[in-house]
């Protein structure tokens, strides 16, 4: 039986050589990074392990809104991602990511973008308007979704594959692929602006 550690790096090594296929058939250059982890406590409870598995360059979005401790997870989490040469950007608190020194922030679609010079500003998009919305707002990166179905959202409406790359063919942002989004699957969605992809599930063991 293989150790958690060892599952990390397997599915991490094969996400990010999807990512980097995708990030090169998009016709993008210089996305910010393309390849994703996102936090999520209930079903990654140990992000450590998956942060020790990423290669330099990708990158952290810590989520856990509701964290009550999340300051200090947010600093634990940002030295781990120096340590590994790996990206940190908090999620939904430019306040807590400046206060840190993280190399940007996420905003969810329930925020409005508002980047700091010098910092990542990525949003959270569902559809054609949201990425207009996210790139007046200043953001440089778009994670939309969901394209397949997500244990994050169970019950909402996916985009599907064709649906995905149709609406980033024509973003004014550079996108990553997340919902769903896997190693095996991860090749469908192959096209113009596609820089890379999220996950959560896909880090980890079936």
């Amino acid at each position: 039986m293989k150790k958690p550690g060892q599952t990390a790096r397997m599915r991490s090594a094969k996400l990010a050589v999807a990512a980097q296929s995708l990030n090169q058939a998009s016709g993008v250059n210089g996305a910010a990074f393309c390849l994703a982890f996102l936090t999520d406590r209930a079903r990654a409870p140990e992000p450590e392990i998956i942060i020790a598995a990423l290669p330099p360059g990708a990158a952290v979005i810590l989520r856990d809104y509701e964290a009550p401790d999340r300051a200090a997870l947010a600093q634990k989490l940002k030295a781990l991602c120096t340590a590994r040469d790996v990206l940190f950007l908090v999620g939904a608190d430019l306040a807590l990511a400046q206060a840190i020194g993280a190399d940007g922030v996420h905003f969810p679609s329930w925020k409005t973008v508002r980047p700091a010079p010098g910092m990542i500003a990525t949003a959270a998009c569902h559809s054609a308007p949201e990425l207009e919305k996210a790139a007046a707002g200043g953001a440089q990166l778009a994670l939309l979704s969901p394209v397949f179905t997500t244990q994050s959202h169970p019950g909402a409406q996916t985009l599907g594959a064709a649906r995905f790359k149709s609406i980033a063919r024509t973003s004014p942002l550079s996108v990553l692929a997340l919902g769903g989004v896997d190693a095996a699957n991860a090749g469908r969605l192959a096209g113009r602006n596609v820089a890379g992809l999220a996950a959560i599930s896909g880090f980890l063991p079936d």
